[in-house]
């Protein structure tokens, strides 16, 4: 029978295929048994496509397979990846229509597209950008409408602008992607028709790119836009390749995406950015693959791996170290991935990296010690290191002389005579040291108290000796075809497919809810190849929408084996029939529209900067703040946000456009530099941090304060302050005060961030009447204002506004009563801006997390006012809506700060409330820290503030305490309002963690 006639046939064989910078890797494995058949490494043609092609033939001729019996190749490349961080000429310019609300009460007009893109990139790239009518609000309302007249209008600019690159970007799409298809089918009609331009037309929705989070999945579509006429003839060439090899016999061309799953040729022309980043999740999951053939050698075939596997990558300067779940997918990390500059929200591996590779520089000291790396001779190699007559002494050439029999380097002239003067206690030692960093390695990669199974790979494996006992080690190995795990890891793809969706559970319990959003992770499995009885559901995520009754947002992904069956001729009439289409026009790659090459030279400085030099500009007792301050302040409010407040990311990039547009209007002062009659303003956002994420802000804190002067009838205030200092509510006022030309105080009411809004100090002030916050406004961003002149109680403000805010799609901006200077002076908690300033400078200019932690101690006043508590792993986090807040409890396997180890407990009310350590004193559990102080949550990596949105397993952390003001600590009604009880945790006793300072000013540090 011949093979283009079968459809159902499994075929035995696939191709993988890694296309590097430096070399293209192929493989030919079998899946049943598992094994590599045929293997070739050769450097990457300029044209990758010869490259590829002259692999594929390598290894189908090494081992004489019949083209029939290969189901696929399936091909990892960095070449749209490279494409973006050269800012390559195949660039194209990008038109964007957002559908946030309209054009003048839209949300996020202040954020418009490319707005943290890198100048350059901007500039090469920025076209044309509407904001329209339509978006949907958490509860799937329409925030308004599509205005099908409007896009008709935007598709007649865009067709005379000569537009072909769009994307089209709308509010809660993944939620409800309705309004993208039906604005797409309108604006293909309009281009079409007007015909005024040859290029094709390519329109790039945000729903098919990546996850809820506007900003960095609009930035994701702007990129996957940019890149799709290159990906068209890319992909073109890659299929051709195929053809070529495969003349009549049917194969299906995969590319590998981000997590190891696979992409259909045909539809990874149009999403290109899925496919950017697969290497490090290939080589993780080579070794799997590699992993399970040494086990079935060894007749362990069949057993399934219940623990996670760490696979180390030793190439010739460092060491890579990723963990394989048990589920099949990467561990992957929690840092927000960068893409050429350009924040994205696709989740990348989470892999750890040390100055341990072939080429590390080995040195003897004075004292007989022995230090490997971090620096490396790398592609010197072969003529640096004492292998090869240079004066070098490399980890390699201390592998080879431990062993001298097994010498990879003697077909390239490595001559293990040379090293006959290296002493045995010289390999000893090394060996040992290099045991040692792996160990270190290995620990900071696991995410668990056991023992683990190591597979290392990559072309450097030979430096490790696996038959050494490794602490923390069950098992250790090195397998035959490590070096070409990335091809391996490629040709074992799977297929997988993310829901990210906010459920009703009004009339269904979570369970259900979950059940039903996993049965959709299921079903787009299978459509996009996998091959079913094999798909899984692999992860599950809940997280309560807070203020939203009866809302959850449900994020699961499942993953299934590719179907192997053999392709048909149909498959391939389709691939010809899609590619044909492609232009072979050169596309012109300049830039179209309103803002090509506008961005201003200073759009970046803080970039330019060096924290180390760097000095704030004090005049005049004012500090005039720059974009550079700008990003200090936000990450210390991340800091002081004590896994509260939101991420000051959207609030900063806002105030940043401020600075551009009139440098030196942002302003800050202390309140003792003010009349003490004169009015202070304080403003805040309120409502859930997961609104914010995808609904942008509209001015809604500047238009409530606004609404309460004229409601009032209020003289004029003469500065802002913010509300509470932690999290996104500490930047906001310096935006809102630059935009009504007056300062912003250096003072909160909170010195942290707390989940209500009675929980500040002037009510700590005052009685439970509330009169101390009252008149009060919120505003929705889109013209709906309230007004609350009185109340009864002050919770029962909070409880009122709430309620409003929820109608309002869950997120508001809240004014607050003005205060006059001299009760800001009595009753807030000074220097919080400046503190904010000081911590996030930590994290900026200090290297480790030691010296950060350091450094943020320092800032908040020394040991005597802040510790480190604790540093471990995350083991699990429980969370649960009640009232409109999310509750629950963080776990972190790991030890304290005198090496004793424990598991701690931090429950959370939105904020953390109280650090407990168990398995001390014999089991017995031991509290270490609670509200007011401050408990932060950092990420061990970066140094940066953790929300609780974001804990996650397997996240290493370190936990700190700060003292908290005497504002709070200092009277009965302050451990009242901001104590343990206030957030349902009254059987806890605060126990302080030392003495409050005051912070240091950065006005009197830095006054001329």
């Amino acid at each position: 029978m011949s093979p283009s006639k079968i459809t159902k046939q499994r075929a035995k064989y696939r191709i993988g295929v890694d296309v590097g910078g430096t070399n293209t890797d192929a493989v030919l494995i079998s899946l049943d048994p598992v094994s590599i058949l045929a293997s070739h490494k050769a450097p990457t043609t300029a044209d990758i496509t010869t490259g590829i092609t002259n692999a594929v033939h390598a290894v189908i001729d090494s081992y004489g397979a019949h083209p029939s019996s290969i189901a696929c190749v399936i091909i990892g490349t960095t070449h749209f990846l490279n494409a973006v961080i050269q800012s390559s000429a195949a660039l194209q310019p990008v038109s964007v229509m957002r559908l946030c609300g309209g054009p003048k009460q839209g949300f996020g007009r202040d954020l418009p597209p490319f707005v943290d893109f890198p100048p350059d990139l901007r500039a090469k790239i920025e076209s044309r950008s509407f904001f329209c009518h339509g978006g949907y609000q958490i509860s799937g309302e329409e925030i308004s409408p599509p205005d099908e007249s409007e896009i008709r209008d935007i598709a007649k600019q865009l067709a005379e602008a000569q537009s072909s690159n769009i994307v089209l970007s709308g509010m809660y799409a993944p939620m409800n992607a309705a309004q993208e298809i039906q604005a797409k089918k309108i604006l293909l009609g309009i281009l079409k028709q007007a015909g005024s331009h040859h290029s094709k037309i390519r329109i790039t929705m945000s729903h098919e790119i990546s996850q809820l989070g506007f900003l960095s999945r609009e930035n994701a579509a702007i990129l996957n836009a940019t890149l799709r006429p290159l990906a068209e003839r890319t992909i073109r060439g890659f299929q051709k390749a195929v053809k070529e090899i495969f003349k009549n016999e049917p194969c299906t061309l995969y590319l590998t995406q981000n997590d190891g799953s696979v992409l259909r040729a045909i539809e990874a022309i149009d999403l290109p950015i899925r496919t950017f980043n697969s290497g490090p999740t290939n080589s993780i999951r080579g070794g799997e693959f590699l992993w399970r053939a040494a086990m079935q050698k060894e007749g362990g075939a069949g057993v399934k791996r219940e623990d996670a596997l760490v696979v180390v990558d030793i190439g010739g300067t460092t060491s890579d170290s990723g963990l394989l779940l048990a589920n099949g997918l990467p561990m992957m990390s929690s840092l927000t991935s960068f893409v050429g500059g350009v924040r994205t929200n696709f989740a990348l591996p989470a892999v750890e990296s040390i100055g341990l590779g072939g080429g590390s520089v080995v040195r003897v000291t004075d004292g007989g010690d022995v230090t490997i790396g971090p620096d490396s001779v790398a592609l010197d190699l072969l003529s640096k290191a004492r292998l090869f007559g240079g004066e070098t002494l490399t980890s390699s050439d201390v592998a080879v002389a431990a062993d001298r029999e097994i010498n990879p380097f003697a077909s390239v002239g490595g001559d293990p005579a040379r090293l006959s003067d290296v002493s045995e206690e010289v390999i000893r030692r090394a060996r040992d040291t290099a045991r040692q960093m792996l160990e270190e390695l290995i620990d900071r990669t696991k995410i668990q108290r056991g023992p683990v199974d190591v597979l290392i790979v990559g072309g450097g494996s030979l430096i490790i000796d696996a038959s050494q006992s490794f602490s923390g080690v069950r098992a250790i190995r090195t397998v035959k075809g490590g070096e070409v795990a990335n091809a391996v890891g490629a040709a074992i793809s799977r297929v997988s497919a993310v829901v990210d969706t906010v459920v009703d559970t009004s009339n269904q319990t979570v369970k259900q809810a979950q059940e039903r959003v996993s049965a959709l992770a299921i079903e787009k499995v299978v459509v996009q190849g996998a091959q079913e009885g094999t798909v899984e559901v692999a992860e599950v995520s809940i997280l309560p929408i807070q203020y939203a009754d009866s809302k959850a947002r449900i994020v699961t992904r499942a993953i299934g084996e590719l179907d192997t069956v053999v392709a048909s001729n149909t498959d391939d009439e389709i691939a010809d029939e899609i590619l044909s289409e492609i232009s072979d026009i050169q596309e012109n790659g300049q830039a179209v529209g309103n803002n090509p090459g506008a961005v201003d030279d200073d759009v970046e400085s803080s970039t330019r900067v060096d924290p180390s030099s760097y000095r704030p500009l004090v005049k005049d007792r004012q500090w005039i703040v720059s974009s550079t301050d700008l990003e200090y302040i936000a990450a210390g409010c991340k800091v002081l946000g004590c896994g509260g407040g939101g991420d000051p990311y959207q609030e900063c990039l806002k105030a940043q456009a401020i600075l551009k547009v009139s440098p030196g209007s942002i302003r800050v002062v202390s309140a003792s530099q003010l009349a003490d009659d004169a009015l202070v303003g304080w403003t805040a956002c309120i409502g859930s941090p997961e609104v914010s994420m995808e609904r942008l802000e509209n001015n809604e804190c500047l238009q409530a304060h606004e609404e309460l002067m004229r409601a009032t009838g209020s003289r004029p205030v003469s500065a802002f302050m913010a509300a509470e200092i932690g999290g996104g509510n500490g930047v906001v006022n310096l935006g809102v005060a630059a935009q009504k030309n007056v300062p912003c105080v250096d003072a909160d009411w909170m010195g942290r961030a707390y989940p209500t809004m009675y929980q500040v100090t002037a009510n700590v002030f005052g009685t439970s009447k509330g009169e101390a916050l009252v008149p009060t406004a919120i505003a929705s961003g889109d013209g709906t204002l309230v007004t609350m002149t009185d109340t009864r109680t002050d919770q029962m403000v909070d409880k009122t506004l709430r309620a409003a805010c929820v109608v309002m799609g869950c997120r508001a901006g809240n004014a607050g009563p003005p205060k006059t200077a001299k009760v800001v002076q009595d009753q807030a908690i000074s220097g919080t801006v400046s503190l904010a300033w000081w911590i996030g400078r930590a994290i900026a200019t200090e290297k480790s997390i030691t010296d950060r932690t350091r450094s943020i101690i320092e800032a908040v006043g020394g040991p005597q006012s802040a510790a480190v508590l604790a540093e471990g792993k995350i083991i699990n986090v429980e969370r649960v809506l009640k009232t409109g807040h999310t509750y629950g409890v963080l776990e972190v396997d790991g030890k304290l700060n005198d090496g004793t180890k424990t598991i701690i407990k931090i429950p959370f009310k939105n904020e953390n409330a109280y650090v407990e350590a168990s398995g001390l004193d014999g089991g017995s559990s031991t509290i270490l820290a609670s509200v007011p102080d401050l408990i932060a949550v950092i990420d061990a990596e970066t140094g940066a503030g953790l929300g609780t949105p974001e804990y996650k397993y397997g996240l290493r952390v370190i936990v700190m305490a700060m003292a908290a003001s005497p504002r709070w600590t200092g009277s009965q009604r302050g451990m009242e309002l901001g104590g343990p009880g206030s957030m349902g945790f009254s059987n806890i006793e605060h126990k302080s963690i030392g003495v409050y300072r005051h912070p240091r000013s950065v006005i009197d540090a830095f006054s001329e």
